[in-house]
């Protein structure tokens, strides 16, 4: 392994508090993690992702992407058709890694191979609980096809430490896997990456480096002097300029820079219908029917016409610019734009701005949740907290993504705020697996502004406490699927009365109790245990999946406690 490499490693396994001693395990947690961030923006936990030993089919990791999300359950896939009526860029991806400095065609080959068995009606590997439960979800989403706007796309990375230099029985095999994937019919698009050092290397970068982008921007003007902008401008871009601001290296539309547009990607509804039409047919009149985009960023330098954006968004268009992308191959080079390009730090003209641009349509006050001053408190909240209790509450994707010194397993995504408080304050872990979006409409009164915070900042703490155990094996892991019940649980076993309400002083003084348990390994591991002792009481197998989403199963904890 050259240094580079380890010392990337090393920084790696710091940042996400991994203490594997195995080199190869170590290297597949690497490269999982470098290969996912590059096609998703958001935080994940890699444990979500990565198969196991034995009956993995050759397999070291697998995501399922859909609707710009992360699929971990069937109900996931529930949610998205709830709320956006189809399934649109679905996304398999598969991750085989050696710590080899040579690229083996054999093995290439069986990663192929299991790759396709993974596919099959009739499988003939043996397949662990991992796989299993992968594949269920995959036949769960193939049986909607009714829903899915385009087929999906299979991916395949295998990743060594060597260097690719096009070896004609590697590149045989890769088509062969290519081509068999292909032949089953499933897929619009099959494509296997030979990962190498150098390409390692550019995809960890990516994942600590902020976004930054050269665009021409001739026709434009200097917007007058305005409180808290460092400047700003009003103008129209060629479509080729703007398309290097939402593409990546990978060649897919950049998910990150949409993170603070409110609104996901609505697939192919009446609007982006309309948009689509006009670019395609009339191109030349799209500037006068379109609002167009705004953009946000942190840093602007500019040099007569040229123009670089660093850390931006794109906090308006992001419907415009889903379907510009979509249908880049058939648009006119002679397509413009109207862009506003905004450099600011200040946040409250950052969230005015989102706000300003978004309510010229229709977007709901839920949509615009993360925006509000609750998680703005919540956030300024967590940053009291130092040394080992300290969490990153992270209302924006990637916003401590340039912190080299913060460890990203501290950092807290809304999703996983809502999850965690959800859980343990709420009693819904039965709920944990849906969408996040629906979980947050399923629990009532969550993010009052009149809520103590510390409840909120307990949950996020516990369960970042939780994944540690579990990552380190000091927990066994297969009660990870139930992670979101030793929450609740841990709650009620501490309390020893009454639960106070979200807004008490009472409610405080519990989340104090909890916390000190939790600073203490050893305290924490021995509670951990005691209420997984409760929970086997009433578990009919602790491998089942369907039980971690049992109403039932939540009465029945808490009856153990006395909670009806």
């Amino acid at each position: 392994m050259d240094r580079i490499i380890q010392s990337y490693l090393d920084d790696f396994l710091k940042s996400q508090q991994i203490i594997e001693k195995d080199i190869s395990k170590q290297f597949e947690f690497f490269s999982i993690y470098c290969v996912i961030a590059q096609q998703y923006a958001e935080i994940f936990d890699l444990n979500d992702i990565c198969t196991g030993a034995g009956g993995d089919c050759g397999i070291d990791g697998i995501a399922i992407l859909a609707n710009g999300t992360m699929i971990s359950s069937k109900e996931e896939i529930d949610d998205l058709l709830e709320i956006n009526k189809a399934l649109i860029d679905i996304t398999f991806i598969f991750i085989q890694a050696k710590t080899s400095v040579s690229f083996s065609a054999s093995e290439i080959g069986t990663f192929g191979a299991g790759v396709l068995d993974f596919f099959e009606e009739d499988p003939q590997f043996v397949r662990n609980e991992f796989i299993q439960d992968k594949s269920e979800i995959v036949e769960y989403i193939l049986d909607k096809a009714v829903y899915i706007k385009g087929k999906p796309k299979c991916l395949l990375y295998y990743v060594t430490t060597g260097k690719w230099v096009d070896d004609q029985n590697c590149k045989a095999r890769i088509a062969m896997s290519e081509s068999d994937l292909q032949e089953i019919g499933i897929f619009n698009e099959v494509v296997f990456v030979p990962v190498d050092a150098d390409t390692l290397q550019k995809m960890y970068r990516n994942t600590i480096d902020v976004v930054e982008k050269e665009i021409t921007f001739s026709e434009k003007i200097l917007l007058p002097d305005i409180s808290s902008v460092t400047q700003a401008y009003l103008g129209y871009v060629d479509v080729v300029e703007y398309l290097k601001l939402i593409i990546g290296d990978n060649s897919e539309i950049r998910k990150s820079v949409f993170y603070d547009n409110v609104r996901d990607f609505q697939g192919e509804n009446a609007v982006n219908t309309e948009i689509m039409e006009t670019i395609k047919k009339e191109s030349n009149k799209f500037i006068l029917y379109n609002n167009g985009v705004t953009i946000i960023c942190k840093k602007l330098t500019t040099v007569r016409d040229k123009f670089t954006l660093t850390d931006y968004q794109i906090v308006n268009g992001c419907q415009t610019s889903h379907v510009i992308f979509y249908n880049r191959n058939a648009i006119s080079d002679k397509l413009q734009i109207p862009v506003k390009i905004i450099e600011t730090t200040d946040e409250n003209t950052v969230n005015s701005i989102i706000k300003a641009t978004n309510r010229q349509t229709e977007v709901s006050d839920e949509q615009l949740a993360a925006l509000n001053e609750f998680h703005r408190n919540l956030e300024a909240f967590y940053n009291t907290f130092e040394g080992q209790q300290r969490l990153y509450y992270e209302r924006r994707s990637k916003q401590y993504n340039s912190a080299a010194d913060i460890e990203k397993v501290r950092i807290v995504s809304i999703n996983t705020q809502i999850k965690a408080a959800a859980s343990m304050f709420f009693d819904k872990p039965h709920l944990a697996s849906r969408y996040y979006g629906r979980l947050f409409k399923s629990v009532d009164g969550i993010f009052n502004k009149t809520h103590k915070l510390l409840p909120y900042y307990t949950a996020a703490y516990l369960l970042y406490k939780l994944e540690f155990l579990f990552r380190n094996k000091t927990v066994p892991m297969e009660y990870r699927k139930y992670r979101f019940f030793i929450l609740m649980l841990v709650k009620y076993d501490i309390a020893e009365v009454k639960i106070p309400m979200m807004n008490a002083n009472k409610m405080e003084d519990l989340c104090n109790k909890i916390l000190q348990v939790a600073n203490n390994n050893s305290l924490l591991v021995n509670e951990i245990l005691k209420v997984i002792d409760a929970l086997d009481k009433h578990l009919s197998g602790k491998n089942d999946a369907e039980m971690t989403k049992s109403a039932t199963l939540v009465e029945q904890l808490k009856g153990e406690y006395g909670y009806h």
